[in-house]
């Protein structure tokens, strides 16, 4: 198998997990693979605002200000003013999409501990830097780092 069979089997099976999770249950709260996506990329920005998310995603502020006002009706993301600048509101996942992540990170969690008994430590380094230029390309590809 090629690295490329590799990258797109996984990312496969990754999609047909979230998709399992999300209609195996209402942990999700009927929530649209779409606003998932979302969800994610949030969690992910540290300080996110509308601005940045509109920025991370290459779409307009518009855009993402009708998508954050969705989630935030939904109960799956709250906005909070920024201490230093009153005008800034932070986006952050709300406490129960939080626990309801939490959930869906766990398989991770098994996946670590089952290949800390197959592989050694200089391994999984190796491993956890190809993962980072992997996440890292289009970034790098794109001239935006």
């Amino acid at each position: 198998m090629s690295l490329t069979d590799g990258i797109n089997d996984f990312y496969y099976h990754m999609s047909l997990y979230e998709l399992k999770l999300m209609n195996g249950n209402d942990n999700y709260h009927g929530l649209s693979y779409n606003s998932m996506l979302y969800l994610n990329v949030i969690e992910q920005l540290k300080d996110c605002t509308v601005s940045r998310l509109a920025e991370a995603l290459g779409v307009t502020k518009s855009a993402v200000t009708i998508k954050v006002n969705e989630l935030e009706k939904q109960g799956a993301v709250v906005r909070i003013q920024s201490g230093g600048d009153k005008r800034v509101f932070h986006i952050k996942l709300s406490p129960r999409t939080e626990e309801s992540f939490r959930m869906y990170d766990r398989v991770f969690a098994t996946i670590e501990k089952d290949l800390t008994k197959i592989y050694t430590e200089e391994q999984l380094e190796t491993f956890t830097k190809v993962l980072h230029t992997i996440a890292d390309y289009e970034w790098k590809k794109n001239g935006k780092e």
